[in-house]
């Protein structure tokens, strides 16, 4: 545009310059047409210049001759040896002063009315572009100021997220020992017994008068005894086992879940609820499930018996002239697949939790008690097996887990 208007006005210098802010006192070119090409831009001082009466008005100031004579301190108009001057200003829409549009030659300006339309005219069409650009350097700016906070946001919530993720990888391997950590009584007790009769058949051996008949049965007794030692040990590893196998593989469930509630009762630590406890099992024998992670079963086992026995017990503790706990357990065996359904009378779920109590996190267990993960991991795992997990409970009545998992049932002589 300044190009044009120099060469169609025949003009020697052309210039569109911004006001250095805040003041204003100073113009810094954009644009200066000087002869045959643009020269570098420059800052100047308004003061003395014909500039001073173009920012004072809002249209067109035009010196059509003399110019340097009426302003002798202005050095560029000397410099330039420019004779005639014409200016207007370009503004934003509240009035604020943007920039000038200048046109300067050498000699005198003929069609002066000619000049000022068309300078007029230019220098609002350049105010726009000047606003126009404005809006669009905010526009970047907003956008780039935007995208810094939606990336440091981003990065905030991954750290967040990340930082969730070892959390419940923390709760988890807690939840998991604490469920260890539940039967650790019961198989204390449970390897008690072996351990004693190996030490005492030890003790019998080191006789000297031993008859061969006792000897053979002394270290029948150490063999026996150390092999039921070494079964309890295994089913512990198991539990602690994190890896999932990637074939099914058949487990004896009957047994397995024989020998949780067996292990977990004998482990309660309250002798009172121990001792009014009723515990009503019906368990098919040799019932066999098909599932990719046997320890994860057993850890759904304990963890549903463990609610199941809570739940009696804060029960008991309001009502023990008036309530019996009783915890029931069965396993029923279809065509090809099994049900495991626990029931007891303890103090149940209010139904404003019932829907949730297997979401991650939700507990309704005080604080400190619970992590929120035991039914939760539960449902994991029963559906990783590919089976399916219901809860029926009633306030004060009752609660009922039944779960559901392939399988059959198989006589005992069956080798897997």
């Amino acid at each position: 545009m300044v190009h044009r208007l120099a060469q169609i006005l025949k003009v020697k210098y052309v210039l569109v310059g911004h006001a250095v802010e805040p003041d204003r006192q100073k113009i810094q070119t954009d644009y200066l047409w000087a002869g045959s090409g643009f020269a570098d831009n420059v800052v100047y001082e308004l003061e003395d210049t014909p500039c001073v009466n173009v920012i004072c008005g809002t249209r067109v100031n035009c010196y059509a001759s003399d110019v340097q004579l009426a302003f002798p301190k202005d050095q560029m108009l000397k410099d330039f040896g420019v004779e005639s001057y014409i200016g207007a200003p370009f503004l934003h829409t509240d009035g604020r002063l943007i920039g000038l549009l200048i046109i300067m030659d050498d000699k005198p300006m003929e069609e002066r009315e000619l000049y000022t339309s068309v300078v007029e005219f230019f220098a609002a069409r350049i105010g726009t572009e000047y606003r126009r650009q404005a809006v669009e350097d905010s526009l970047r700016r907003i956008n780039e100021n935007l995208e810094k906070l939606a990336q440091e946001r981003t990065l905030e919530l991954q750290r967040a997220f990340e930082s969730l993720q070892q959390t419940q990888k923390q709760l988890i391997s807690q939840e998991k020992l604490a469920t260890i950590g539940r039967i650790t009584f019961g198989i204390a007790h449970e390897l008690k017994n072996p351990l004693n009769i190996i030490i005492n058949s030890a003790q019998l051996l080191e006789e000297d008068d031993l008859d061969p008949e006792s000897c053979k049965k002394a270290t029948d007794m150490i063999y026996q005894h150390s092999q039921r030692a070494n079964t309890i040990i295994t089913n512990m590893l198991r539990q602690a086992r994190q890896e999932t196998d990637m074939e099914p593989e058949w487990i004896n469930i009957s047994e397995m879940l024989e020998h949780c509630l067996d292990v977990y009762v004998r482990s309660l630590t309250d002798v009172d609820l121990k001792t009014h406890l009723i515990v009503q099992k019906n368990i098919t024998p040799n019932v066999y499930a098909n599932v990719f992670d046997p320890p994860s079963i057993e850890r759904v086992l304990i963890n549903i018996i463990d609610n199941s026995l809570y739940a009696l017990g804060d029960k008991y503790k309001k009502n023990k002239n008036s309530f019996t706990p009783t915890i029931k357990v069965d396993l029923i065996a279809a065509d090809a697949t099994f049900k495991i359904i626990v029931r007891d009378n303890g103090s149940g779920i209010p139904q404003k939790h019932l829907a949730n109590v297997c979401d991650e996190f939700y507990t309704t267990k005080p604080a400190g008690e619970g992590t929120g993960l035991g039914l939760w991991i539960a449902k994991q795992n029963v559906e990783k097996n590919r089976g399916e997990i219901h809860i029926e409970s009633e306030e004060n009545q009752f609660t009922q887990v039944t779960i559901e998992l392939p399988g059959q049932q198989r006589i005992q002589e069956v080798q897997l």
